[in-house]
Formats: C-alpha cells, sequence, structure tokens
C-alpha cells in the first residue's frame, strides 16, 4: 500500500472528526445530564428508558387514584363514626319515649331533640368534596335529600344509581365508594329519615306500639352501620397497603431509571479532559502532517 500525502492528510482528518464527535457526545452528556438522548445513541437502552418513563407515568396516575379514594375513604369513616353516635342516641330516644310516665314537656323535648337530629343526618348525607355529594354514588352531582314543601324527607338518588365507587391499581379492584342507600336506609327499604319522623310522632302522642316498631328499625340500621364502618376500616388498609407498595415501585423504578439514563458525571469530566488532550495532540500531529498550501502564506 502506497502512502502518500492525500492518504495521510484523510486518515488525519477522519481521526480528528471521530476525536470530535467522541468530544461533542461527552460535553452534551454533561449539559444535559443524560447518557442517552436518542434511540441513535443506543437503541436498547433507549427502549427502556421509555419503558420506564411509561411505568413512572403509570404508577403516577395510579397514587393519585389511592390518594383521592383514601380522601374519600376518610370522609365515609367520619361520617359513619358520626352516624353510628347518632344511631345510638335515636335508640336510646325511643326507649326513653317508650316510658308511660313522661310527662307532656317530656316528649316535646324528645321530639324537639329528634327533629334536630333528623337535620343534622341530612346535613351527613349531603357531605359533599369538591362539589361532589359522597353518597351519591352514580348521581354525586346534586343533593342527596331533600326536604320537600310538605316537610317529607326525600331522597333524591335513584335507586339505579345506588352504584359504589372504585379504583383500579395495577390490575386490582378496589371498591371504596357508599350510598345513601348503604348508611341512611334499612334493607327493608325504611329510610333513617322516615324512621326518626315517625318515632317523634309516636313519641309525641304516646303511642308505644309504634315506637317499639321503629325500635326494630333503628337496630336493623344500626347494625348496618356497624358493617360498614368496618368494611371502611378493610378498605383503609387495603389502600394504605396500596399506596405503599406504588411508593416502593416509584422508588424502584426511579432507581432504575436513573441507572440506565443518568451519565456518570465524574466519568464524563475526565473523558472530556481526555479527549481534549487528544484532540489538542491530533491537531498539533495534523499540522506537521498536512502540507502547506499557498493559501498559508497569503
Amino acid at each position: 500500500m502506497r502512502i502518500t500525502e492525500n492518504l495521510l492528510s484523510s486518515r488525519t482528518l477522519n481521526d480528528i472528526q471521530d476525536v470530535l464527535r467522541k468530544y461533542s457526545d461527552l460535553n452534551s452528556q454533561l449539559t444535559s445530564g443524560k447518557k442517552v438522548r436518542y434511540p441513535s445513541d443506543n437503541a436498547s437502552v433507549a427502549t427502556r428508558i421509555s419503558n420506564l418513563d411509561s411505568r413512572l407515568r403509570e404508577i403516577e396516575r395510579y397514587k393519585t387514584n389511592v390518594e383521592t379514594a383514601q380522601n374519600y375513604v376518610n370522609m365515609y369513616d367520619t361520617a359513619l363514626q358520626e352516624v353510628s353516635s347518632i344511631y345510638l342516641r335515636i335508640k336510646e330516644l325511643a326507649v326513653r319515649g317508650a316510658n308511660d310516665t313522661l310527662s307532656d314537656d317530656d316528649r316535646v323535648a324528645i321530639t324537639e331533640e329528634l327533629d334536630k337530629i333528623n337535620t343534622q343526618l341530612i346535613s351527613i348525607a349531603n357531605t359533599e368534596i369538591s362539589g361532589n355529594y359522597i353518597f351519591g354514588g352514580a348521581k354525586n352531582n346534586q343533593k342527596v335529600v331533600e326536604i320537600d314543601s310538605n316537610g317529607n324527607f326525600k331522597i333524591t338518588v335513584p335507586p339505579q344509581a345506588n352504584i359504589r365507587q372504585k379504583i383500579s391499581v395495577g390490575g386490582q379492584d378496589i371498591e371504596y365508594g357508599k350510598t345513601v342507600y348503604d348508611v341512611f336506609v334499612t334493607d327493608s327499604g325504611a329510610s333513617i329519615f322516615g324512621i326518626v319522623n315517625r318515632l317523634s310522632q309516636a313519641i309525641e302522642s304516646g303511642d308505644n306500639t309504634s315506637i317499639q316498631n321503629e325500635l326494630g328499625n333503628i337496630e336493623e340500621i344500626q347494625a348496618k352501620s356497624l358493617n360498614n364502618l368496618a368494611e371502611v376500616g378493610a378498605t383503609q388498609r387495603v389502600l394504605e397497603m396500596t399506596s405503599n407498595r406504588m411508593e416502593d415501585f416509584n422508588t424502584f423504578s426511579t432507581e432504575f431509571l436513573s441507572n440506565e439514563a443518568d451519565a456518570d458525571m465524574a466519568q464524563v469530566v475526565m473523558e472530556l479532559a481526555t479527549q481534549q488532550n487528544v484532540l489538542q495532540a491530533a491537531l498539533k500531529a495534523a499540522g506537521n502532517i498536512i502540507p502547506p498550501t499557498l493559501a498559508d502564506f497569503l
């Protein structure tokens, strides 16, 4: 093979181009902090980075859904604990109202308290978060309970909307919603608002038979309330474990992504200094190898 000046010049320039290319790549890693920015840099690593990015976005969505569900469940827990206490008080008033020795003033005091209790129960039933009524089921954009012009208590949510909310996390469905029919209506279809209203009228008139009938409804809805509290407590624990698992997944995926995508800055700085020295040596060598031209003397 004949070594000519043109061959030496061509190879020298190619070598300088290679050094400049490596120098540019290292400088890009130094400024961006990423060792792989484009698929052309490393196709397999770029694919893994893309998959990890998608996974992290998915985990963030799951975490947001779980946090939303936890906010609702905490509201359900608070509301149900208050409702359970109220149901116990209603039972105490019913037992007291069945006493034949009560005076008219005593009966009036009990009925007034029951009327206030009904007002409080309506307030709880219409609990809302960001404009959504938590006991509304599929109709959570409207009030759950209203009082009509005749003073009757009306549940505005139709039975068809008695659908519990749920979220899907990693293929697992978690049901967390409670509706007005779960908390304020017995399995036989009697609403607590009607029960309290009828109980108030029975105590006022001294109708012990009606009082006994409503006591049965009160005990039924009390038991249902306790079951709801147990379910909400279990859901809280499931959501907490799910949240912890999502946090672990997020930490692991973030570390994995960092290992794949982030450049080792100390190593990049060392390699950059090395390439700079190589570039200077290559330029110096090229100055000695490439013959001067007429332009160099002008």
